[in-house]
């Protein structure tokens, strides 16, 4: 009978993360990794390895990340168990006794149930196996259709006519990104995507993949038939958790449903990352946050929590970076539409800055947009979008929005200023265009 202290089901972020963090505080504790994957995939990087940007060795996380603890990686799949017992079942049939057990087992990628949906050549790319499946697939074709223009699905967009492929991106929202961004940043990118070569399809739904044996093409709602060699499907994810009612978990249609400290509501059962249900840090309501950069917050707080830190995790602020083409974007908190749906009055500030000083030579525009509650003037969102790097200055966004800065707070907040990193000292980003929703206040006599 072999027992463990922790037992993580789940190779991705959260998983490695986590186990680090248990051996941080309990020195000797008896941890096990149990995944399904042989090898795992660094899943942001799958866009760049498919380009062949970074080779397939490297785009493998490494094991020692977790055999370094001492810890085994167990390649197997848990089905079921026995809470009261304290057991996992795995689908090889061996049984591991634990005292603590987490699901950190994430997600996989839809594909969209309509007619044709069993022929090859429909890639997936979430999966290590799937990936090299379809890395093979991409060597002997030319003709691709992406469905779906969220992250995902536009940055593979990219990746593959890099590659010289002839792309067709079929998106069913009117606009890219779920149109829940501002409509310039929207445009601007649908601009781009246009301008490189890239065929657009926004507005239309795929009703029928067609072909005998592999897919030959797709059939739109509008009765338009595209010719296609393959189809990578970008769609979205949905949350593996078939084991859950096995152990008696509460699920819905986002994932596990945990409470702000991770726990199940079963006794020594805990879940994080992708296959859990998240909530809005601003709304509380269930808010999707299928991100490695949430899983890996969740998975240390949780760490901290196992070592008696109790630190409660309070939702998500999706604080998101992406890169489409020359054009990244980044964006935190709550975009515009997504405030005004979620029942707030807002008022919105758009600016544009530069990604270093104006006067020097290389500088470019950044488009910036902040967002504020009409009540209370608390800070709840912002958007940048622009050939720069956004990274540094969303996670600073993502700071105000968690410090529940107001208006007042973020034009007086501190920032560093240089030419060749910043954009000049009247221009820093959120301060420079919070000064267009304060000008607002001032004209209707909002403010003495």
């Amino acid at each position: 009978m072999e027992r463990f202290d922790f037992i993580i089901a789940g190779g991705g972020p959260a998983s490695r993360i986590l186990n680090k963090y248990i051996h941080f505080f309990h020195k000797g504790v008896k941890t096990a990794v149990i995944r399904e994957e042989e090898r795992i995939v660094n899943h942001c990087g799958t866009p760049y390895i498919v380009e062949g940007e970074i080779p397939w060795q490297k785009g493998l996380i490494k094991e020692e990340i977790v055999t370094r603890w001492g810890t085994p990686i167990i390649v197997d799949k848990v089905i079921d168990g026995d809470p009261e017992e304290k057991y996992v079942l795995t689908e090889k049939g061996n049984k591991y006794y634990y005292d603590k057990l987490i699901f950190a087992t994430g997600t996989d990628q839809v594909i969209p149930d309509i007619p044709g949906s069993n022929l090859k050549n429909i890639l997936k790319v979430r999966k290590t196996v799937d990936l090299k499946v379809t890395m093979e697939i991409l060597k002997g074709i030319n003709d691709i259709v992406v469905l779906g223009a969220g992250y995902i699905g536009l940055e593979f967009a990219v990746a593959l006519k890099n590659m010289g492929k002839n792309i067709t991106v079929i998106e069913l929202m009117p606009h890219i990104l779920g149109g829940r961004n501002d409509e310039k940043i929207i445009q601007m990118l649908e601009e781009h995507i246009k301008e490189s070569g890239i065929k657009l399809l926004t507005g239309r739904k795929a009703i029928k993949f067609l072909g005998n044996e592999k897919v030959e093409g797709i059939e739109l709602d509008n009765g338009e038939k595209i010719k296609t060699d393959a189809v990578l499907s970008a769609v979205g994810v949905r949350p593996l958790v078939d084991y859950a009612e096995k152990f008696g978990l509460k699920t819905s249609k986002h994932g596990i449903v945990v409470n702000e400290f991770f726990e199940t509501g079963v006794k020594d059962i805990y879940a994080i990352g992708d296959c859990i249900e998240t909530k809005h840090f601003l709304t509380g309501n269930p808010y999707p946050g299928k991100l490695g950069s949430n899983a890996g917050q969740m998975a240390r707080l949780l760490g901290l929590n196992f070592a008696g830190i109790k630190k409660p995790y309070e939702g998500v602020i999706n604080a998101t970076v992406t890169k489409v083409g020359e054009i990244a974007i980044g964006s935190a908190g709550l975009t515009e539409k997504d405030a005004i749906d979620s029942g707030f009055e807002v008022l919105a500030g758009y600016g544009e800055s530069t990604c270093m000083y104006a006067n020097m030579p290389n500088h470019r525009k950044v488009f910036v947009k902040v967002i504020y509650r009409k009540d209370n003037l608390q800070f709840i969102g912002a958007e940048l979008v622009g050939k720069f790097n956004p990274a540094g200055f969303i996670e600073t966004a993502t700071q105000l929005i968690l410090m529940k800065a107001n208006l007042y707070d973020v034009i007086g907040y501190h920032y560093s200023s240089h030419p060749e990193l910043t954009p000049k000292t009247s221009h820093p980003y959120f301060a420079f265009t919070s000064e267009d929703v304060l000008k607002k206040l001032i004209s209707e006599k909002k403010i003495p």
